[in-house]
């Protein structure tokens, strides 16, 4: 009875499936062929009817795995684009990263700096043009993971990464290109610092700020030499200042000396020409008084004048000759000269 219910179970469900038993039917028919008919059911059907469930059977198992096959594909597909999308978009968050990297470098205080550098102030200009080449580059756009298939995503994922290395690239080169210019620049500061080392051999009013910056330049220590430069800086000029004033101060007392021993000179011709006066005039004794001369006695003889005349040696003419005047004669007449004739004084 039980078996009946079976078969009768089994004929509907195959009529629903139009004829074609189900996978579970088919499984279920090969399995009491295999066993062969329960105790107390009835007779076996013929074995054309067998036939026909196996092949049934069959052709649902193949329409079962090409489904399966198709679901697995399309099961497949979809991890295969999920992967690509995760791969595409970390390399798009490397891109990223790599681009903000740059920017954070290019917007640095030191690269702002270096980018300021006068190339007057670098020993090697070219550091200078090639800091501003590498902070003037072009940054790739971000790409995008928009695709809805696993070689385009596969394809921007590439794109991403090519990017990334470029700015990664561009980024280093701009590191270099801003030590270049630092670098170069406390070249020139080492080389101006130990010429003006040399410079101000003993020129210096403190020896002790020279020192500092020999110390300052061997240490390369760019703060330190900017200080160091400033003190013998301001000791040289100390120097100079004090030179010139010692300088001054020579040649005022020098200029003193002179007019002092130029005045002394002048003192004592005075009293020279005074004494030399005193001494011609000791032999006459004469003198001049309203509008006349007067003389005293002497050694050869005196005479005065006073009022237009004169009294002493006179060839009777009113005017004065003082070729006859004794102190002219005495003084001043060569005793070779004709007694009466005209002689050169002296």
């Amino acid at each position: 009875m039980r078996m009946d219910v079976v078969r009768m179970a089994d004929m509907k469900e195959s009529n629903m499936n139009n004829g074609v038993p189900s996978l579970d039917e088919a499984a279920a028919e090969a399995v009491r062929l295999s066993v062969g008919p329960r105790p107390g059911a009835g007779p076996e059907k013929p074995r054309k009817d067998r036939r026909r469930i196996v092949f049934g059977a069959a052709a649902v198992a193949v329409a079962v795995l090409v489904a399966g096959g198709v679901c697995g594909y399309r099961a497949y597909e979809a991890h295969q684009v999920s992967v690509a999308r995760d791969a595409c978009e970390s390399a798009v968050a490397d891109q990223s990263k790599a681009m903000k990297a740059y920017k954070a470098l290019l917007g640095a205080d030191g690269t702002v700096a270096a980018l300021k550098t006068d190339a007057k102030t670098v020993k090697d200009a070219r550091t200078v043009d090639s800091l501003k080449r590498a902070a003037d580059v072009r940054l790739p756009a971000m790409v995008k993971c928009d695709a809805s298939k696993a070689a385009d995503l596969d394809a921007a994922a590439a794109k991403a990464a090519k990017a990334s290395r470029t700015v990664k690239t561009d980024s280093k080169a701009l590191e270099t290109a801003v030590k270049a210019v630092e670098t170069s620049k406390l070249d020139k500061t080492v080389a101006d610092a130990e010429a003006l080392y040399k410079a101000t051999d003993g020129k210096v009013q403190d020896a002790k700020t020279r020192d500092a910056l020999a110390k300052a330049v061997k240490a390369r220590d760019a703060g330190a030499i900017a200080k160091a430069v400033k003190a013998v800086n301001d000791s040289k000029t100390a120097k100079e200042k004090a030179d010139a004033e010692a300088r001054a101060k020579a040649e005022q007392e020098a200029a003193a000396q002179a007019a002092a021993a130029q005045q002394a000179q002048q003192a004592q011709a005075q009293q020279s020409r005074q004494r030399s006066y005193q001494s011609s005039g000791s032999g006459s004794n004469r003198s001049y008084s309203s509008g006349g001369w007067s003389g005293g006695s002497g050694s050869t003889g005196g005479q005065s004048y006073s009022g237009g005349s004169s009294s002493g040696p006179s060839n009777g003419s009113d005017d004065y000759d003082i070729t006859q005047d004794p102190f002219f004669n005495q003084h001043t007449t060569n005793s070779s000269c004709a007694s009466g004739g005209f002689c050169p004084i002296g």
